[in-house]
């Protein structure tokens, strides 16, 4: 023996590493059986010189247990007076039993086994002499139980080791090792409460499995051994379906539905917890929206320029804008339904802020129709729009506040988006860095509310810290505002669009950075590649231009080799880039008159600083300072169709017109007497417009939040629930419940098949037909026989699963019905002779008449695409001639001989019969055919007697075990 486990779980590897077997070369079945013989003998001595019985042998099959045992016939474990009172014992539980019965091989050699301390015990034994051996074998009288796993559940059997003859099993599929809650589960029984101090648990590497074993040591790997006995247990898997008599009973009663049944089925357990969490997310976000809201009245007056201009946006505008965009989302943005209120208790900009935020929205729903037009039509022309040295203004999300860059184009190229969703255009730019502690758009809020206007907000900043090229790609999906983290999970959970995050900010109303000099921005100069879709504000008519463009690429053999504007553009801004890294002081002590400087550099720089210059007032001051907002001066935006002789269609015409409109809009900041189309006096009213932009917006993203859960909750459907609408189709279109009624009422089929258990729906109409009205007592019993053994799916051959297999026994059964012999010559693609045996020929035409009904009732089932549809309509024909004998006066013995079929199996067949027999006589007797009743009862009779009526041990009061003398 070499220890694995310890007492404390711990894995004694050290006792395994140098451990081997060979296993010895067998020639021939005999040689094997004897090589196993020998085994068990040395085995059983081990366990008596170490004092480890009562032991339990769990094999994976009847057939091993019992040839185990059969090896050991030498082998005594039993005194003088425990074979007396072993024998005592039997003779007393055999006394129950007829003559004949008691004579029965399984008897005889149980009985042999139990006198000399061993014992077998698995589902295929008769049930008096499976109860026989847990009794003796919890008396100790019993020392070695060979046994299958089914002692190990349901039944007391305590013992002192647990001995593990293999360790794989065949599940009725594949042969595969046991899993950790299998080998549990057995080798829990090793060692007894208040007996024993430990239990000991024995592999036996001899016979544990030839795909276990290592070809090197002949033993099982230690990982494998580690994770079936230390792994984690198998976790639960609900077996619920959903039955006809389920269907049928719950439909018979009102209290509660077949939903209800299969919303508390442990199945559903994950799925209700889902349930129940999108519930509680759909309650906050309902309560926080009106806490921030309330319903529009229609009396309401609106601002009626923001009106105007919003019903100028042409419908083929607005159906290129959404490209993209989910409609469901846009459609919450085009009806909102509610009045945001002012976060700061604002009153005149409630009744415009929310169509205010539907024009900026759709101004960057028009910005990314107009790239998308771009690229697909003006292709050709993308070289010029994008032209090296054009001034463009880009939004970028810098310290989660959107912020207004200037920038001039190096180069573009296309790029693969993260989703894989096509390509986007990617620009390469010269821009400024900003400085690390740029205020985000909270402290410019608070700033405004402590009395400066957002017209004339300044912020002064320090010019020493910037901010990366890096930090503001990481930023640029920063939400813009800090929501409240619960809710933003919901949200994000809950939308799963991008482009819902951002707020739609209109140009006008984000920050800009003012470099303090020429010599400040200059130093801050970086390149930056930036995605067009989302970083576009406006392209500007401004191409800067350079005086001396003769610079040189000196090449490997001394050619001077000319660059292109973007390639000059690249190599200066990498210099001055690598500069910064090596010494980042040197570039604050730079004079702007200093001819060593780049002089594309400076000429781009100074484009950068006129354009800012034009966009904030003058400031004298030596600092770098954040302005609140842009004026009228802003650079003029480049005309497509005039400046780049663009040859568009009206549809076209009409995007790019309005896109410029909308551009020119909301770049110039709202402010009275300023010649603007939407001036709007309400929304110049707000105390923080930006503020409550961000809470529009927020209120959009809760209320499509809330669309999407409850389309998700309406959408919820159980697993069950095809399953359950398929049986329900099935019911109806048989008979068993009247459509008709709103609440699917039972018909007089349906209640007949409430009192049935087992195959209802195909009983119930052979039986309404009069099936067996016309049959013998003994003849009823077999017929009803096929309909009491419930068949599993691995009973099943593959050939029993096809649609073809009843066809073609009902035409079998037609051929040898119209023949005199018991044979025919009829040739089929299945094995048809067993099933055909086992009818007795007279009951041919019942037989056919009842597969006729079955293959109706599965073609039917197929139809409606029910799960394992065959189980319902197959019937177990192999117990129907034994059924047959046993009805008509056969002893037991007499009945089981010459069948494969082992005795237990039988024994449980009858009493699933007995018991079938039972609730269709009382279902006659209910419906008021008392005739058919009786002579269901006559039937019941002949079958309920002797050893199948025999009751349980544990419940007779006379049977007691002799105690030790």
């Amino acid at each position: 023996l070499f220890p694995f486990i310890g007492y404390q779980a711990a894995a004694l590897s050290k006792n395994f590493g140098g451990s081997s077997y060979r296993t010895p070369a067998c020639r021939g079945k005999d040689a094997f059986i004897m090589h196993t013989k020998n085994t068990w003998l040395g085995f059983v001595n081990l366990l008596k010189e170490q004092n480890l019985m009562p032991a339990i042998a769990f094999t994976f099959s009847r057939s091993s247990a019992e040839t185990l045992a059969k090896n050991l016939s030498s082998v005594d474990l039993t005194s003088k007076s425990e074979k007396q009172r072993i024998t005592k014992f039997f003779s007393t539980i055999t006394g129950r039993l007829r003559k004949c019965d008691r004579k029965l091989a399984s008897v005889k050699f149980l009985h042999d086994l139990t006198r000399r301390g061993l014992a077998v015990h698995h589902s295929g034994m008769l049930p008096i002499l499976k109860e026989t051996v847990e009794l003796l074998f919890r008396a100790g009288l019993v020392k070695i139980l060979f046994a299958t796993e089914t002692v190990s559940t349901g039944v007391n059997t305590p013992a002192r080791c647990v001995v593990f003859t293999s360790l794989e099993k065949f599940d009725g599929h594949i042969r595969r090792s046991l899993d950790p809650s299998e080998f549990t589960q057995m080798a829990g029984r090793a060692g007894r409460r208040g007996i024993d101090a430990k239990g000991l648990v024995i592999i036996l590497v001899s016979t544990i499995g030839k795909s276990l074993k290592s070809s090197v040591t002949g033993l099982p790997t230690e990982s494998l051994l580690r994770n079936m006995i230390l792994g984690r247990q198998t976790e639960l898997i609900s077996r619920f379906r959903v039955t006809y008599s389920m269907i049928l009973n719950l439909h018979r009663s009102s209290s509660l539905t077949p939903q209800d049944i299969m919303k508390r089925s442990f199945m559903e357990a994950a799925s209700h917890r889902w349930e129940t969490k999108q519930r509680q997310h759909l309650s906050v976000l309902n309560k926080k929206l009106n806490e921030t809201t309330k319903i529009i009245s229609h009396n309401n007056n609106t601002d009626n320029n923001i009106s105007n201009i919003i019903i100028q946006t042409s419908t083929i505008t607005i159906s290129k804008s959404i490209e993209g965009t989910s409609d469901s989302f846009k459609s919450l943005i085009d009806s909102l339904d509610v009045q945001v209120k002012c976060p700061h208790n604002g009153v005149e900009c409630c009744d415009s802020i929310g169509q205010y935020y539907q024009l900026c929205y759709k101004y960057r729903q028009l910005t990314n129709s107009i790239i998308s037009t771009l690229d697909v039509k003006y292709a050709q022309r993308l070289q010029q729009i994008f032209c090296p040295g054009r001034l463009i203004l880009l939004q970028l999300m810098v310290n989660q506040s959107v912020w207004l860059v200037p920038a001039v184009i190096i180069n573009y190229h296309w790029k693969t988006k993260n989703n894989d969703a096509g390509n986007q255009i990617m620009l390469n730019v010269i821009l400024w860095e900003l400085p690390v502690n740029l205020p985000n758009s909270l402290t410019l809020i608070k700033k405004q509310e402590d009395g400066q206007s957002s017209s004339e907000l300044a912020l002064v900043v320090s010019g020493s810290d910037t901010v990366t090229s890096e930090q503001m790609n990481n930023n640029k999906n920063t939400n813009y505002y800090e929501y409240d983290e619960i809710e933003e999970e919901i949200l994000r959970n809950s939308i799963n669009e991008g482009r819902t995050t951002t707020i739609p900010v209109p140009p006008h109303l984000m920050p800009v950075f003012v470099p303090f000099s020429l010599c400040d921005g200059y130093s801050r100069l970086t390149r930056q590649s930036v995605p067009l879709s989302d970083s576009l504000v406006r392209i500007c008519d401004q191409i800067v231009t350079f005086q001396d463009m003769r610079y040189n690429l000196v090449d490997d053999d001394n050619s001077k080799l000319p660059l292109s504007t973007s390639e000059l553009l690249l190599q200066s801004i990498k210099q001055l880039i690598n500069i910064r890294r090596k010494d980042d002081t040197k570039l604050l002590s730079v004079d702007v008159n200093d001819h060593q400087l780049d002089q594309h550099l400076q000429v781009i720089n100074l484009a950068l600083f006129n354009c800012v210059n034009s966009i904030v007032p003058q400031e004298s001051a030596l600092t770098s300072a954040v302005y609140y907002t842009t004026l009228r001066n802003t650079p003029k935006q480049i005309d497509f169709k005039m400046d780049l002789n663009l040859v568009m269609d009206d549809e076209d015409i009409c995007l790019f017109d309005e896109y410029s409109t909308l551009n020119d809009q909301l770049t110039i900041p709202l402010a009275n007497g300023t010649i603007t189309a939407f001036s709007s006096t309400n929304l110049l009213k707000c105390p923080n417009l930006l503020q409550h932009l961000k809470l529009v917006h927020q209120t959009i993203r809760r209320k499509f939040a809330i669309k999407s859960i409850e389309n998700n909750l309406a959408n919820y459907q159980l697993q069950l629930s095809n399953e359950y609408t398929g049986r329900l189709s099935v019911l109806k279109e048989l008979g068993f419940i009247d459509s008709a009624t709103q609440s699917y009422c039972l018909s007089f089929k349906g209640f007949f098949a409430c009192e049935l258990t087992s195959k209802e729906v195909l009983l119930t109409q052979l039986l309404l037909d009069g099936f067996i009205d016309d049959l013998l007592a003994p003849d009823i019993a077999a017929v009803l026989s096929a309909f009491s053994n419930e068949l599993r799916a691995q009973d099943l051959t593959p050939e029993k699963t096809t649609s073809y297999y009843l066809e073609e026994l009902i035409v079998s059964i037609n051929r040898t019905a119209s023949t005199t012999t018991t044979t025919t010559n009829y040739t089929s693609n299945f094995n048809l002779h067993k099933d055909l045996e086992c009818i007795p020929r007279h009951l041919l035409l019942v037989f056919k008449n009842v597969l006729t009904r079955a293959y109706e009732l599965e073609t039917l089932q197929r139809r409606h695409n029910l799960t394992d549809p065959y189980l319902e309509s197959r019937l177990d024909l192999r117990i129907v001639p034994l059924v047959y004998k046993w009805a008509n006066g056969y002893s037991f013995s007499a009945t089981i001989s010459k069948c494969d079929i082992p005795e237990g199996s039988l024994i449980k067949s009858l009493l699933q019969l007995d018991e079938l027999i039972r609730h269709i006589s009382g279902a006659c007797r209910q419906f008021g055919n008392h005739i058919l009743s009786l002579k269901i009862d006559e039937a019941r009779d002949l079958i309920h007697r002797d050893i199948v009526c025999s009751p349980s041990l544990y419940v007779l009061q006379d049977i007691k075990l002799a105690k030790d003398d």
